[in-house]
């Protein structure tokens, strides 16, 4: 199958190349500057420079290489903790205006296969209670974009496939960068109790996840499914358990009204929701088994490819 991916060199994107061409797939990599091409040749794709923003470039990339699915994995969300509703305005932008101009473009050239990437957090917090796709969606106005970028996808007359995916993991994301760097300094990154439930996935899953949807596209076809690990955790045992694998001292707590003091509001609401997600439908439909069922797994394997390699937090962080 010819795969045409946008966000190609994200950290899914990073992820999912290689996976394509081992499966036999033909990957063609979308990249918005000439500087990104190298990488996206290395992953082993066919290279297409363009920005999902720029809905003629698309028309014509997409109309050239012909391919028989769109995977849309674009986003622009924002490296800082001190976020406001403005800093999102770009990925605004991506994820919905994005989205149409990918969509109309496959349209036009006859692509059989949609595949949106989406996040577990267009769903409304629950605490402890498990979250299924038809749970309700959240009505925050930071996170609306992911909510109608769904709607676009969906709007289409190819039946799309959603996938709502957990929290991105992989060593060389910037979160989980962040993360170790805090933690190896000792700095605080334990919000309150931490008992808010975090639903993972490591990339190579998120990738093997996208493969089970190109796999079963019949079953995949107009479906939304949530990608996550197998176990959510809740913050302060998934923090433990890295800065044990880690061989950092254990994470430090920091009150609540510290973070909104200091990173606002919308940052503490971040950083305390809880996301019990279920991944039992994408499994007993698409046959999806992650390679890392666990935070356990997915921390080791992190740990593992940092070794000792030094990791400097944002400023906003020191």
């Amino acid at each position: 199958m010819r795969v045409f991916v946008a966000g190609a060199t994200g950290v899914m994107g990073r992820a999912l190349l290689p996976q394509l061409s081992a499966a036999g797939h033909e990957a063609i990599g979308l990249a918005r500057s000439p500087e990104k091409l190298p990488l996206v040749e290395k992953l082993g794709a066919r290279t297409a420079r363009g920005d999902v923003l720029d809905a003629e470039t698309l028309r014509r990339l997409i109309r050239e290489t012909q391919p028989e699915a769109v995977v849309n994995l674009a986003t622009a969300i924002p490296r800082t903790l001190r976020m406001s509703p403005k800093d999102w305005e770009a990925n605004d932008r991506v994820r919905v205006e994005g989205t149409a101009n990918l969509l109309a473009a496959a349209r036009e050239a006859g692509v059989r296969l949609f595949v949106q990437n989406s996040f577990g957090y267009v769903y409304q917090p629950r605490g402890d209670q498990w979250i299924e796709e038809d749970a309700p969606l959240t009505s925050q106005d930071f996170r609306r974009s992911e909510v109608q970028a769904e709607e676009v996808a969906r709007s289409g007359s190819i039946p799309a496939t959603i996938l709502r995916f957990g929290m991105l993991m992989a060593a060389d994301a910037w979160h989980t960068e962040q993360t170790i760097a805090m933690l190896r300094r000792g700095l605080p990154s334990l919000v309150g109790a931490g008992d808010n439930y975090l639903s993972l996935i490591y990339a190579e899953d998120s990738a093997r996840a996208i493969l089970c949807a190109l796999a079963n596209s019949q079953a995949a076809a107009g479906q939304t499914f949530n990608v996550v690990d197998d176990e959510p955790v809740r913050m302060r045992d998934m923090l433990a358990y890295a800065a044990r694998v880690l061989h950092t001292p254990p994470p430090r707590h920091i009150p609540p009204f510290l973070v909104k003091l200091s990173y606002g509001a919308l940052a503490l609401e971040v950083l305390t929701a809880s996301y019990r997600i279920s991944n039992a439908r994408i499994k007993r439909t698409l046959g999806f088994a992650p390679r890392y069922p666990t935070y356990r797994e997915t921390w080791a394997q992190i740990a593992q490819e940092v070794g000792s390699r030094d990791l400097t937090p944002s400023e906003e962080l020191k």
